[in-house]
């Protein structure tokens, strides 16, 4: 009985030995390599969601620090910059360089990556197409082919590792104070002409005035060389026309009739109305001729660009001469009723036709320099921020006054204040309000404020650049930058609401913005040497004294000064200041 007992105990640890040996040799390796495989699966998606973190980042980065307006193409070179670096990258020891582009669903070949890329607009929170600016949430999809290292050995196949990350186009908030004070439109050819009635000739003549700088015709600022200030005098309404007279000595008719209380030259009817109506001395107008004297009826702008004009075609009328301009502008070839009545038919050859007075207007304003050049480097500043980053733009046109909204103007009489002469008009002065609800861009509302300016009159900066941190203290997003760009062609001539110093008032709106931490871009268009001391010394971001220094100095946080002295050059510099902003935002 005693040897039958040691043999089933004997037999019994034969079997526990031998499970043990297969536990030890069979079993735990088994479990082993699945751990192993566990671990190097976990290993390979920490490694894939980490390069795509990286790619997702590296798009957002290449999408803020372009200057790229079209949202096609930024959206496609921040796809490129991803692709590029997820390549540079490897999983569990295997160079990601054979990934591409392909669907969100994709099941690559062992060793390969598929990436697919969604732009998301963060206001809607929908999926939107490569063309459009509001995509600036990067949502990229990447998938693995993962190939167990034992799969052989454990029945494993190939296998798909997938992931997701997001990256956000960062948040800026920007005012753009722009100046459309009176010598914004310097350096545009006008003619003055002293239009009346020749009796021996029985016709209109057009004569250029002589003033004290030489005959009225060129640019602007050669006619009337005025002080660093530049003239107040417009090419187009309102004309304020009195204003020749400074430095120029070129005396506008009405307001000789109105001072010496005589019939005024300009019109018979003597009024603002003046379409139809004959100069003031034709038969039986009284108003005087004032021969010898540099007077002027009329300013118009030389549609040609040239300093003497000769001729211009354009939006399907014809100017073949100075008179066919200046009748235009008076509305005398809209019909054939006005062109005879208004006489204009004794000198002017071409037919009349409805929209010629708008299509001079129109072709008029396009020519204003070097207005249209900055309204073409503001458009494009805008369009390059919206495209790069979540910008919300706020807008303050500024002469010697500000507005309160969109709608906002600046009431005078089109052709001169001094005379009260034209009919009492309201000139676009907007201001666009920051807001700070979600998508609330407001990006086509500045578009089209810029595009609404004309030159009025003097330079309130401290008021502009106030306006614009009251805007961004009470209307800024959280967490965004906050930042002003001042554009001027001047340099201040009028305070408040800060102070009644026009300079001591800039200052204090600068102050103002470093106690709100806002920085302030300035650029100073210098159309003569001679304001560049004044402009330098308000506008510098080198002097932060308080009572001395420059704007962009004392407001600090990053801002600058750009000192332009060809508005040819505005472009860049809007460029330059638009990629600053973009690297300082992405850099936060």
């Amino acid at each position: 009985m005693k040897s039958i007992l040691i043999r089933q105990r004997n037999q019994k640890g034969v079997s526990l030995t031998m499970l043990m040996l297969g536990l030890a040799f069979v079993i735990m390796p088994i479990i082993g390599l699945f751990a192993f495989e566990i671990g190097r699966v976990q290993i390979a998606h920490q490694e894939l969601q980490n390069v795509t973190d990286a790619a997702a980042l590296a798009a957002v980065a290449t999408l803020t620090c372009e200057e790229n307006t079209d949202p096609s193409a930024a959206h496609q070179d921040a796809i490129d910059t991803a692709v590029n670096l997820f390549k540079r990258n490897s999983i569990i020891g295997i160079q990601l360089t054979n990934s591409a582009l392909g669907a969100m669903n994709a099941n690559p070949a062992p060793g390969e990556a598929v990436l697919y890329f969604e732009f998301i607009d963060p206001v809607t929170h929908n999926v939107v197409g490569m063309n459009d600016p509001n995509g600036k949430v990067v949502k990229l999809y990447s998938t693995f082919g993962a190939t167990p290292a034992f799969g052989p050995f454990l029945g494993l196949s190939n296998f798909a590792l997938r992931t997701i990350a997001f990256g956000a186009v960062p948040s800026l908030d920007l005012v753009l104070c722009f100046d459309t004070s009176g010598s914004i439109d310097d350096q545009t050819p006008v003619t003055f002409i002293k239009r009346s009635w020749d009796a021996t000739l029985g016709k209109i003549v057009y004569e250029v005035p002589t003033g004290a700088n030489g005959p009225a015709r060129g640019k602007q600022y050669d006619i009337m060389l005025p002080g660093p200030n530049g003239t107040s005098l417009n090419g187009v309404q309102p004309h304020i026309a009195s204003d020749a007279y400074y430095n120029a000595q070129l005396w506008f008719s009405e307001y000789l009739a109105q001072y010496y209380g005589v019939p005024g030259l300009r019109s018979l009817s003597g009024g603002a109305a003046e379409a139809g109506s004959p100069p003031g001395n034709y038969p039986p107008g009284t108003a005087p001729t004032y021969p010898g004297w540099a007077v002027f009826t009329d300013v118009v702008v030389n549609l040609d660009g040239n300093n003497t004009f000769t001729s211009f075609n354009g939006n399907g009328y014809s100017f073949p001469n100075v008179a066919t301009m200046v009748e235009a502008a008076r509305g005398n070839l809209e019909n054939a009723t006005v062109f005879n009545n208004s006489k204009a038919n004794t000198a002017v050859a071409v037919s009349p036709s409805p929209g010629y007075q708008q299509a001079y207007f129109n072709l008029a304003k396009s020519k204003l320099q070097p207005l249209q050049d900055a309204k073409s480097a503001g458009q494009l500043f805008i369009d390059i921020l919206n495209t790069d980053t979540d910008a919300h733009f706020g807008f303050v046109a500024f002469d010697h006054q500000i507005g309160s909204d969109p709608s906002s103007v600046e009431t005078r009489y089109a052709i001169d204040d001094a005379a009260t002469y034209g009919a009492s008009t309201g000139f676009p002065l907007p201001v666009i309000p920051l807001d700070p609800a979600p998508g609330a861009r407001h990006y086509p509302e500045t578009d089209t404020a810029i595009a609404s300016c004309v030159p009025l009159g003097g330079t309130n900066i401290g008021a502009a650049v106030s306006k614009a941190v009251d805007e961004l203290t009470a209307h800024g997003r959280l967490g965004s930058k906050k930042a002003i760009v001042l554009f001027t062609d001047g340099q201040p001539t009028y305070g408040g609401p800060l102070d009644g110093d026009p300079w001591g008032n800039a200052r204090k709106a600068a102050v103002k913005a470093k106690n709100a931490g806002v920085s302030i871009y300035t650029i100073g268009l210098a159309q003569n040497p001679d304001i560049i001391p004044g402009q330098t010394a308000i506008l510098n971001d080198t002097n932060s004294n308080e009572t001395t220094g420059g704007m962009a100095a004392i407001a600090g946080n990053g801002g600058t000064f750009s000192l332009v002295t060809n508005s040819g050059n505005l472009r860049r510099v809007f460029e330059q200041i638009a990629r600053h902003l973009v690297e300082l935002v992405h850099s936060d």
